[in-house]
């Protein structure tokens, strides 16, 4: 059974199976009965299909014809060759290995010992793609395939170019990703990191890394695993500065950005754009790009729900001392209003953390300190409240807390007390001030404490994406004054994605030189759904949405209108979910939910209005569903479920802004923590210096035009809208470069490790539509190229002389490298593979597999020209150096033969020893032993250690004079004396640079050899004038 047909059977009983259940003459029982058949007779097919494969092995059949657009070649199957499972012959089922969450029947059960075909091979635990499945794609089988890798240990699994990764929940936990060695240990992590650097080299564009998955599936995990392989492979390692400042600052956006949600203990609030510079094939810089939504939880984290994680570290790691200066002593958690519905779990680890969270703020130059202070004041100020008393102005419960957050931020209680309490107007150009109510004057404390955190945070990502390299300074202390702002905090500009068409268009141009470009690692938000969604559930999901629908766009719309375009036939059809009416319905120009909060922000406060003009507009919209039972509440059918969101705080929580008033207290005159002014140096510019004037701030700034800055609320972007603008240039970023998926899965709902959840699994395969790419990516044709670029990467599979090189003449060109590859294949030892292949009007259609043995035939052939040309320039090499390589051995021999004679009969420059009267050496005179100890007394030796032999000057003396190194001698005899052909003639100047190791010689530098000459076959140069030091 050929794959084609297993996927037409699959394909036919995927529509009885939908007819069946949609069949409204039949009643349930009888549906439910002929479903339960249809999977007895699916389950009976597989198994005739194993024993049918089992029999082929050993009769051996003809191989199959497959005919590719009039080219017709035989391709032996997978299925029916022998060798194709040599990989899995040495596997043997044991019951140890048996998961005892597979049913009985399941190929992981051990064979019986009754009659049977006894299997000796796993198709499951080596099989690293998808693609080479054998029987009916179904999504069980897929999910049996996940299944028997993950309890083998194997969490990442191929579907020809996209990598699917299963969180096990075990393993090294992601503070210790970057740091810890084992995090290498991913053979498929370090495959996809080293194919995006070579694609990025080889064809000199951008690539891209986009992970998908719902919150808690392990993106971040991943991405972190994948930043620390490309830096071990193209920026020097682990132990580089560039990477340990890396490593710095996602630890401390970890803490600052990372909560318990109820869904994931360590929930990433952040979504992170990772943009990777490479030039000259090597990392040179990385930036961080942040898109943060859930800014409310500061002040008001869910029920169930934990704060951020750096306030329970710094409660548990600060000493009393600090806990004295920032005003903290005797406060906890349990009364601390913004901490209060959070509890702890562990303290031990949040000291832990929060001890390398400030060494690592060492590592980037932020003073410790001066965050404190930040920190400190917004969970004072939750203690902070505004009640009425009947009274001029309103009543305070906490004031001590106040005057402990006035002293913190650097500015006076009283004015701290105004700027919550008050509010500034503008009307027709008249300014007037009014006292707020109690609620109001509490909404602004609340805005205040998320307005610090957020500018903190952005300033730290300012912060680290500023610096090429880290500059180290180990500082604690705080810094009052404004030199901050000139040195530690000195503003960028940040570059997230091009947001307008020049950029953009400058970001598609090629790029000059070879391994220039970038490599963007995408770690955006994860889809989710609470007990009460509100508007950061909806912008989280509408991000969701879109990096779906651009996966739709890249792995199954593009591929499949280029074969209709080209008239391609292929066996298989894929209809996958498109998701794009559910985007319209969200950011569709005049009627999207977004662009309604836009307009109804402008006019009104009021939600019930905004959700009656979100019904007008999608009432017959089939994604769209009003709550008749709620009136502020609507549902959304997303990709990947069904969402009900609640409208009650939307339009509030979509401006996200803060007055003025507040604002104005830092400045410089008033305030004089140069830290908390910095945060709000942007706004504080466009006061001018001067008293409030009814102006409206966001509270969250992303980089907006210079132009927008310091306008009043009815110009001022919304929050969604902002993200979707930003959202939006992104995927533009993204459309310019080459991309490659990660699909993450959850192994499980309770985030307990070696735990599979075959339900929680299937339904992220069904949302993430694994099953469409595996049929595609195995029936297909996923790879697409243009005549010219294959030629050009393929071209040296064929002889030269066979190629035209002509553009006119690339498609035949194509063919006939196609030709050679096949016979290629033919003449290996390599396994049966499907190879097909088309050519259409501009395209040449490859099959998954075809063209990884093309990439693989490639890789060889460039591997073995790469050692043809290395050797034969070493050769080379040698051969111009031999004449040259051979006189300096023959020296070195020369020498070895003369320090032998040396030692035996000493020679000195003038001076002949005597000989003895006796014909024989006269031994010294040997002093007493008392005389020697009497001596070494005297001098402070010792006589069983005497003193080292002393080093050799690094000078020589000519008359009187001290001559350095390096210095002019003359030759005054041959060197070599005993051979016929001497390096050193007599009379010939040489350069001296210092003095041998081997006592007695000198280092000369002759013809770029570096010779050794003994001292006394030299003498030092004279022309009337010696160049020295007179002693």
């Amino acid at each position: 059974m050929s794959v084609a047909n297993s996927f037409l059977l699959d394909r036919y009983l995927e529509e009885l199976r939908h007819n069946m259940g949609n069949s409204g003459k039949a009643t349930t029982d009888e549906v439910l009965l002929l479903r339960e058949q249809l999977r007895n007779l699916s389950l009976e097919m597989m198994t005739l299909k194993h024993a049918l494969n089992a029999k082929t092995m050993a009769t051996g059949p003809p191989l199959t014809t497959t005919n590719c657009n009039a080219f017709t070649h035989i391709v032996p199957s997978p299925m029916q060759d022998p060798s194709y499972f040599d990989a899995y012959r040495d596997q043997r089922y044991s019951s140890s290995t048996h998961s005892p969450s597979c049913y009985s029947g399941c190929s992981c059960s051990p064979p019986s010992s009754g009659k049977g075909i006894a299997l000796t091979f796993d198709p499951y635990t080596d099989l690293q793609d998808l693609i080479q499945m054998s029987g009916p794609l179904t999504e069980e089988a897929v999910l049996r395939a996940l299944r028997h890798r993950w309890h083998s240990g194997e969490c990442h699994t191929r579907v020809g170019p996209v990598l699917v990764s299963i969180n096990p929940y075990r393993g090294v936990p992601l503070e210790q990703v970057l740091q810890h060695s084992r995090t290498n240990q991913s053979q498929h992590i370090h495959r996809l990191a080293s194919h995006v650097l070579k694609q990025l080299i080889d064809t000199g564009t951008s690539q891209a890394v986009i992970l998908g998955g719902e919150s808690g599936s392990g993106k971040t995990h991943t991405s972190q695993c994948l930043l620390r392989q490309l830096y071990s492979i193209a920026g020097g390692g682990n132990e580089t500065d560039s990477f340990k400042h890396l490593a710095a600052s996602f630890a401390v956006l970890r803490s600052l950005g990372c909560a318990k949600t109820a869904s994931n203990s360590d929930s990433s609030r952040m979504g992170y754009y990772i943009e990777v510079l490479i030039s000259d094939c090597a990392i040179y810089r990385t930036k961080v790009h942040c898109y943060w939504l859930d800014h409310a939880r500061v002040v008001r984290p869910r029920p169930g729900e934990r704060n951020y994680h750096i306030f329970d570290q710094m409660l548990a790691g600060l000493s009393q001392d600090e806990r004295v200066k920032l005003h903290l002593n005797g406060y906890a958690a349990h009364n601390l209003a913004y901490l209060s519905k959070s509890r702890t779990d562990n303290t031990d680890r949040d000291r832990i953390r929060f001890e390398s969270w400030k060494s690592s703020l060492a590592v980037l130059g932020i003073p410790f300190f001066d965050v404190m202070r930040i920190l400190a004041a917004i969970l004072l100020l939750g203690n902070v409240q505004f009640v009425e008393d009947g009274g001029y102005e309103l009543d305070i419960k906490g004031n001590n807390e106040i005057k402990s957050v006035a002293a913190l931020l650097g500015v006076s209680g009283v004015s701290l007390y105004r700027g919550l309490t008050t509010r500034t107007h503008s009307l027709n150009g008249q300014v007037f001030k009014s006292l707020c109510d109690a609620q109001t004057a509490n909404q602004t404390r609340d805005a205040l404490a998320r307005a610090l955190y957020c500018r903190t945070v952005l300033t730290i990502v300012k912060r680290l994406n500023s610096l090429k390299r880290p500059s180290v300074c180990h500082s604690s202390g705080s810094s009052d004054d404004t030199r901050i702002n000139d040195v530690c905090m000195k503003p960028v500009r940040q570059s997230s994605p091009a947001l307008s068409k020049s950029s953009t268009n400058q970001s598609s141009s090629s790029h000059s030189s070879v391994g220039e470009g970038f490599i963007g690692i995408v770690d955006m938000l994860g889809f989710e759904t609470t007990q009460c969604n509100r508007l950061e559930q909806l912008c989280i999901n509408h991000c969701s949405e879109t990096l779906q629908q651009y996966y739709n766009q890249c792995v199954f719309r593009r591929i499949q209108d280029t074969c209709r375009e080209e008239n391609i036939h292929c066996d298989v059809r894929v209809e996958y979910n498109d998701n794009t009416p559910c985007l319209e319905l969200l950011t569709s120009k005049d009627a999207g939910i977004v662009g309604i909060m836009e307009k109804v922000g402008l006019e009104s406060t009021d939600d019930q209005m905004l959700m009656q003009s979100i019904n007008n507009k999608h009432q017959g919209n089939s994604f769209f569903q009003a709550e008749p039972d709620h009136e502020d509440m609507f549902t959304i059918k997303h990709y990947a479920g069904d969402v009900t969101y609640n409208t009650s705080d939307f339009l509030h929580a979509n401006r996200d802004v803060i007055n003025d008033d507040i604002i104005s207290i830092f400045q410089k005159h008033s305030c004089n923590f140069g830290f908390a002014g910095y945060l709000f140096a942007p706004e504080l510019k466009a006061l001018q210096a001067t008293s409030p004037k009814g102006f409206m701030f966001r509270i969250s700034p992303s980089p907006p035009p210079a132009e927008n800055v310091g306008k009043s609320e009815e110009t001022s972007s919304s929050l969604s809208q902002d993200f979707h603008v930003r959202l939006d240039s992104l995927i533009r970023t993204l459309h310019q470069a080459t991309p490659h998926f990660v699909r993450c899965i959850r192994s499980n709902e309770r985030e307990e490790a070696n735990c599979f959840d075959s339900d929680a699994v299937r339904r992220q395969l069904h949302h993430l539509q694994l099953l469409e790419t595996v049929q595609l990516m195995a029936g297909g044709y996923p790879r697409q190229m243009k005549f010219p670029l294959f030629v050009s990467r393929f071209r040296f599979l064929a002889r030269h002389r066979q190629l035209k090189g002509l553009m006119e003449k690339a498609q035949e060109d194509c063919k006939v490298i196609l030709d050679c590859f096949l016979q290629a294949m033919d003449q290996s030892k390599l396994p049966y593979i499907s190879t097909r292949w088309a050519l259409g009007t501009r395209h040449v259609f490859l099959s998954e597999e075809a063209w990884q043995c093309l990439e693989c035939m490639r890789d060889s052939r460039q591997r073995q020209a790469a050692v043809l040309i290395q050797s034969l320039v070493r050769r080379r090499i040698y051969m111009k150096q031999w004449p040259m390589l051979k006189a300096l051995l023959k020296t070195k021999l020369i020498n070895s033969k003369r320090f032998q004679c040396l030692d035996t009969e000493p020679i000195y420059e003038g001076i002949q020893s005597p000989p003895s009267s006796t014909g024989k050496t006269s031994e010294p005179d040997r002093c007493e032993a008392g005389i020697v100890e009497q001596t070494c007394n005297v001098y402070g030796l010792d006589v069983n250690h005497p003193p080292p032999i002393p080093k050799s000057r690094p000078y020589t003396v000519s008359g009187g004079i001290k001559v350095d190194f390096p210095q002019t001698r003359i030759m005054k005899c041959n060197f070599p004396d005993t051979c016929s052909e001497p390096l050193l003639v007599i009379g010939e100047p040489v350069l001296v640079t210092g003095v041998s190791a081997t006592k007695g010689l000198l280092v000369v530098e002759h013809n770029s050899c570096t010779l050794h000459v003994p001292y006394q076959f030299t003498q030092v140069k004279t022309n009337g004038l010696t160049v020295g030091t007179k002693i």
